[in-house]
């Protein structure tokens, strides 16, 4: 057992566990993405600030290397998050794309996503009553 510590994540809004089971990615509030690794310590592995908003959801893809987190800010950013087999190897985080399209329209941006299971599409969901397929 393990408590992970919501001082070094701000205002958490929303997680997601890697389909390995050994790492979590955290959104919070104040614009922060933190990575755990489970396996190394309960202490973030990496922290991110890449949106400009709060951020609403994240989400791993269940077969590819690649996670997703949706803001505020209209915004849905890809990354490239490969977690090793080999314990001593830390996990490999490369931001991929930022994603736009749904329109600023009310204070909320992107409030949810989803990856297709099979292949590396995603799916976002706004306040602006947009659903949108990213291929």
């Amino acid at each position: 057992e393990a408590v992970v510590s919501t001082q070094s994540t701000g205002w958490a809004s929303c997680m997601a566990i890697h389909p390995k089971g050994d790492n979590l990615i955290v959104g919070s509030y104040d614009k922060t993405l933190v990575w755990f690794d489970m396996d190394l310590s309960v202490k973030p592995y990496k922290s991110l600030q890449q949106h400009k908003k709060a951020i609403r959801h994240v989400c791993f893809h269940p077969r590819y290397p690649l996670y997703a987190s949706s803001s505020d800010d209209c915004s849905t950013i890809i990354t490239h998050g490969m977690v090793y087999n080999d314990l001593v190897k830390n996990p490999l985080v490369v931001p991929v794309k930022v994603l736009r399209g749904h329109k600023d329209t009310t204070k909320y941006g992107v409030l949810c996503n989803v990856f297709h299971p099979q292949q590396p599409w995603i799916y976002t969901g706004g306040a602006d009553g947009d659903i949108w397929l990213f291929v």
